[in-house]
């Protein structure tokens, strides 16, 4: 899989609208893209390095072509591309760690997946830091928490215990945390929570965990009186009618009536006090009206008036109720019972006196009866009269009549709830006593269990605390020892990849042409010496040698094939002598010759003519069908559009391939751009001083050996015109640095002079030797043009 060209790179950093030209052939095997700093020669380098990592391109609109496939820059992390390795001036950065400290001289890490790896350690190392700090932080939280929670339980469980112990051991007298704890992890698993207790039932308990048990209290010694069965018992009996042989005098006057239903039984009876002589007037009793005074006080008649005595017992029993009662005082009782006991015996006697007077009422309405069996009676009309009346009652008096026979209904059944209260009572306090022990024990249960729902709240928060404090230690420790191993891991990486010491030493030696740089195995990595002594930094050309030395040597790893892979190579030689150049030229020709794809990119032109030469003899490459030439060359092209630059890839300058020195392609350049038409914009001259000074200086410096230095003096040493000497060296000084205005308060519109100066700086070289002049416009011109050039003053 091969990169065989780019087929457009538009708003791509330095390229503005580049498509690939249709006359330019595609990529070969062997490649060198020559182009002077600011070409855009980083740009493609970190196109490559993004197809190397395989990482999107959103940075304006890339397209490549690999093999026969257009693949698109935000396509690059996921579509099928070549492997590839790139060398450039960030690859120094990454392939050289520099791990310093403050008593030893720095350790070097070498080799870019070894700085990596090893700039992961130090990240890792950083994070375990932390994480160490974060689990002790943890740890002392925990500790804190752990104590103030322990504290806690200890100090509710002391409540539990004080409130609770008593005299002769018991289960609480000994409750400790442990106790605590385990009745509150069981509480709290209860869903839904346990109500606390009321402060009435907690009242109860309190007042039941420090009692005694009490004698059992004596049930009311009579029942309450059965007002309403009595008062139904006299209604009947008021309403009823004796059958019998009605004597009328007798029935209508009551008090003969009974003297003589007295004397009757007395003369008819048994015993002594019987005759058949009357008692009164001691004349013999008719037969006839004895047998008509028995008709009249029958059998039913008897016992109508037995049933009057018997319920009038009753009513006179009932009415004794209040001085019959017979109750245990309240100190009999439990001290919680009391209260209530005693105001239910107050209500109790307050309606049997209500009651009482009511049954008075009866016995009076009984005794009318008793008197007159023969004639029926309301019961009401005894409410409010002692007697009957034959007189109809009066609306006031019926309606009072009425109303104190509800009241006395109510009352008696009020006394008789009041009576049955006072019995539960008394039962309830002789349960109690029955089950003292079983009551003891349950309030104190219950108290204890109210404690500890009360504490609740508290010990969930702190013991949330505790787990918070536990949870994040763990997580912590478990983070620091994942990173501790993920350390060790890289660390093993780190060593597996570090070359032996010997062999860099001998190749640092080789290419930078000097052995004073000396590398022994530290830890991971290495650590140099100069000369014998700690070498405490490493210059630029020192740092590039190495990391291109490592990249080389990673051409030959396991995960890369080199005979199927792509390599790139960005200026390689910055910062190193003419030596130590060649030495890594001849480095690189020796490990990329197998390569699958070969890229060469350089802004030094000593380097690009080895590179050049190099690919001149490539096996086929003089071949004439230019499509079966193993190696391409191209250069890269500055220009100005619109007021702004812009770069383009183009097939290398015949001049750059027929000779062997950079100074006739400038020469060429210069000759073009000071025949050119004028410009419409002065941006097109922007790249034009720097061209026309190292023309300069690389004339001069042949011209003039003797006058080293810079480039006044040697102007200084030629015979030519001096105000036309100054004129150019003013413009080549303001305008030839970087593409820039070295002052601001120079005159851009001073650039629109630029085919002038040029045209001078070429008459300066024809003044200073007219042959050179004429062989190399002889070489760049055709006939015609060299006649105009020489007409040119």
């Amino acid at each position: 899989m091969k990169i065989s060209r780019i087929q457009k790179a538009n708003n791509y950093r330095i390229f503005r609208n580049f498509s690939w030209p249709t006359d330019l052939p595609d990529f070969a095997r062997f490649n060198v893209v020559y182009g002077w700093n600011g070409s855009g020669k980083t740009s493609l380098s970190n196109l490559f390095r993004h197809i190397q990592r395989r990482q999107a391109l959103t940075d304006g609109q890339i397209e490549i072509l690999v093999d026969q496939t257009r693949v698109a820059g935000t396509d690059f992390g996921t579509a099928a591309l070549p492997t590839l390795r790139v060398f450039n001036r960030d690859a120094i950065d990454r392939s050289i760690f520099e791990l310093a400290n403050q008593q030893f001289p720095p350790v070097f890490f070498l080799g870019e997946d070894s700085v990596q790896k090893q700039q992961k350690i130090e990240d890792k190392k950083k994070q375990l830091e932390i994480k160490v700090q974060s689990e002790s932080r943890w740890d002392r939280k925990k500790s804190d928490a752990t104590s103030a929670f322990d504290n806690f339980c200890a100090e509710e469980a002391k409540g539990v215990k004080n409130l609770l112990t008593v005299a002769g051991g018991g289960p609480y007298n000994n409750y400790n945390a442990a106790n605590f704890k385990a009745d509150v992890q069981r509480l709290a698993a209860i869903t839904p929570a346990p109500a606390l207790l009321s402060d009435e039932l907690r009242q109860q308990h309190l007042a039941t965990k420090d009692g005694k048990a009490l004698s059992k209290a004596s049930e009311p010694s009579v029942s309450f009186p059965d007002f309403a069965g009595l008062t139904a018992r006299t209604q009947a009996l008021l309403g009823h009618s004796v059958v019998s042989s009605v004597i009328a005098e007798l029935a209508e006057n009551p008090a003969v009536a009974g003297w003589v239903h007295a004397g009757l039984s007395l003369h008819a009876g048994a015993g002594e006090v019987a005759s058949s002589n009357c008692k009164f007037c001691d004349q013999p009793l008719p037969e006839r009206r004895i047998r008509q005074l028995e008709a009249h006080f029958n059998d039913e008649f008897n016992k109508f008036q037995s049933n009057i005595d018997a319920l009038v017992a009753d009513i006179r029993s009932a009415r004794g109720f209040e001085q019959a009662l017979r109750v245990p005082p309240k100190e009999a009782l439990y001290s919680d019972l009391r209260t209530e006991y005693e105001k239910t015996l107050k209500a109790l006697r307050q309606q049997a006196t209500t009651v009482q007077m009511s049954l008075e009422v009866l016995l009076r309405a009984l005794e009318a009866k008793r008197s007159e069996p023969f004639k029926d009676f309301e019961l009401r009309a005894f409410i409010t009269g002692h007697s009957a009346s034959d007189e109809p009652a009066s609306r006031i008096e019926a309606f009072f009549q009425v109303a104190m026979t509800g009241l006395v209904a109510l009352s008696a059944a009020m006394g008789q709830t009041a009576f049955d209260k006072l019995r539960s009572i008394i039962d309830q306090h002789n349960d109690r006593t029955d089950t003292f022990d079983a009551s003891v024990k349950d309030a104190r249960a219950g108290l204890a269990k109210n404690e500890i729902l009360k504490a609740l709240p508290e010990w969930t928060k702190r013991s949330q605390a505790v787990t918070d404090a536990k949870d994040k230690a763990a997580t912590a420790r478990d983070e620091a020892t994942k990173l501790r191993k993920e350390i060790e891991e890289l660390e093993v990486q780190v060593r597996q990849h570090r070359r032996p010491a010997e062999e860099l030493n001998q190749e640092v030696a080789s290419y930078l042409g000097r052995d004073e740089l000396r590398f022994e195995v530290e830890q991971n990595g290495y650590r140099i010496t100069r000369g014998g002594q700690p070498a405490m930094h490493l210059s630029d050309g020192e740092r590039t040698a190495i990391a291109f030395l490592y990249f080389l040597k990673s051409l030959q790893g396991t995960d890369f094939d080199l005979k199927t892979g792509i390599v790139v190579i960005d200026d390689p030689v910055s910062s190193l002598d003419a030596n130590s150049l060649f030495s890594a030229f001849g480095f690189m020709k020796q490990r990329t010759a197998d390569a699958g794809q070969l890229f060469v990119l350089t802004h030094n032109f000593a380097f690009f003519r080895q590179v050049r030469n190099w690919y001149y003899n490539l096996p086929g490459q003089r071949k004439k069908d230019a499509n079966l030439q193993p190696a391409r060359f191209y250069m890269l092209m500055t220009e100005f559009t619109n007021g702004q630059r812009g770069a383009s890839l183009r097939a290398l300058d015949p001049f750059l391939h027929q000779y062997e020195s950079e100074y006739h392609y400038l020469f060429k350049r210069l000759h073009e751009e000071a025949h050119k038409p004028v410009a419409q914009g002065i941006e097109t001259y922007y790249a034009i001083p720097n061209i026309a000074r190292r023309l300069l200086e690389s004339f001069l410096a042949f011209r003039v050996p003797d006058k080293p230095g810079e480039l006044f003096q040697k102007l200084e040493a030629v015979q030519y015109d001096t105000a036309k000497k100054t004129r150019i060296l003013r413009f080549l000084h303001t305008y030839s640095h970087f593409d820039q205005v070295a002052e601001p308060d120079h005159d851009l519109s001073l650039l629109s002079e630029t085919p002038a100066i040029l045209q001078e700086v070429l008459a300066l070289i024809r003044k200073c030797d007219p042959e050179h002049f004429r062989s190399m416009t002889d070489l760049i011109t055709p006939s015609a043009a060299r006649t105009a050039a020489a007409d040119t003053p």
